[in-house]
């Protein structure tokens, strides 16, 4: 196989991985983009190695370097790639914790975006498919509501303490 092969399956075990376990940050694009350059140095070492030693004519040993390669690869991302949980997706298969098609959709969505701009901002929310706005929704209104309930908290704690200081009445 050549290196361009090797290249483009390597980027279907990243996409897969990314994919399967979205709950990843900014620390895993990071960790994404380190690792595909490392692993693309090696593709480039492989390939020299081939050319030297004239491996292209044996094509079953070649296909045999690419799975092991390959193997290489989705070992190194299953084992370290980061997660909000802390929990590392090879641990999650151990403990029987597989993907969801919930979670297939949520990797799915980060990797979208929506070109059909808004009044031409960029910067719009709604240009943006793989936030989870519904989540966020939820967590605005309650968070909206929290901010109410204080205010109206401390109006009356603030009307309490008029009223005994003054020695008023408030309605």
């Amino acid at each position: 196989m050549t290196g361009w092969q090797r290249f483009g399956l390597m980027l279907l075990c990243y996409f897969g991985v990314m994919v399967l376990f979205p709950n990843y940050d900014a620390a895993g694009f990071y960790f994404a983009g380190i690792t595909l350059m490392m692993w693309t140095g090696v593709i480039l070492i492989l390939a020299v190695i081939n050319n030297i030693l004239g491996l292209y004519n044996f094509p079953n040993f070649c296909r045999f370097i690419t799975l092991v390669f390959i193997a290489a690869v989705l070992f190194s991302l299953l084992w370290y790639f980061p997660q909000k949980d802390n929990v590392t997706p090879i641990n999650k298969l151990k403990y029987g914790e597989f993907p969801t098609m919930q979670d297939v959709k949520r990797g799915i969505n980060r990797f979208t975006f929506n070109f059909d701009f808004v009044r031409r901002r960029a910067t719009r929310p709604e240009n943006f498919i793989n936030q989870e706005l519904e989540d966020n929704k939820e967590k605005i209104d309650e968070t909206n509501q929290a901010i109410k309930d204080a205010a109206e908290k401390a109006k009356k704690q603030a009307a309490k303490k008029i009223e005994q200081t003054l020695e008023i009445e408030v309605e």
